[in-house]
């Protein structure tokens, strides 16, 4: 019996280390990612939603969130839309709120207060989008430009429109696929787990109707 175990165990870990050094040495990951990505569609629109990406307990926000909210910030000078709404809650208790971390780093590089906004309360992309609706479309707005990451801008998109929304994508620029496949890259673990991420919120959102 525990001959059977430890052969199964060894099984196990070997189909790992297989796959591993698949994702590591094709481009089977930039491959699955393709599809859920979206071009930029920057064009005047009533609000610019920034989605949260993280934050510190400190309330500092994460890289992503960062990322995200400098992005965001740029369309706005650049007068694609006359305000921000940061979402994002707290996702765990000992995390910040992400849209106040945001909004704090907005307002230190200079962007005016009143033209900031913050939803608090989500903690995935389905209240993201139900929680912007509730504040936004209260106020006769459903044109957005949408500000995520870039595997992350199929599945927002399709879940702002879902909650009633006109959305032009806008995901990050720097956030982008090679333009030569490697042989050997390190890099495809985490835009494999990425990927595998998106690709299981896109089946449990249609799933649950979200989508």
């Amino acid at each position: 019996m525990f001959k059977r175990i430890g052969r199964r165990i060894n099984s196990l870990f070997a189909a790992v280390g297989i796959l591993a050094v698949v994702v590591v040495v094709t481009p089977i990951s930039e491959y699955l990612a393709r599809p859920l990505r979206l071009e930029r569609e920057i064009r005047p629109a009533e609000a610019i939603v920034v989605l949260g990406g993280g934050s510190f307990e400190d309330g500092l926000p994460a890289i992503p969130s960062l990322v995200r909210a400098v992005y965001g910030f740029s369309l706005f000078r650049a007068g694609y839309a006359p305000k921000i709404l940061l979402s994002g809650g707290q996702v765990r208790s000992d995390l910040g709120i992400e849209a106040m971390a945001m909004k704090k780093l907005l307002e230190d590089i200079g962007a005016p207060p009143k033209s900031l906004e913050t939803e608090g309360r989500s903690t995935r992309t389905y209240s993201n989008a139900t929680e912007s609706a509730r504040i936004l479309q209260g106020q006769g707005i459903t044109r957005i430009l949408l500000v995520s990451h870039s595997n992350h801008m199929r599945r927002a998109k399709w879940t702002f429109e879902k909650a009633g929304f006109i959305v032009y994508p806008a995901p990050i620029p720097w956030d982008r696929l090679p333009k030569k496949e490697n042989i050997f890259s390190l890099k495809r673990v985490g835009l494999m787990r990425s990927v595998v991420h998106e690709y299981g919120g896109l089946v449990l959102y249609w799933w649950k109707g979200w989508l």
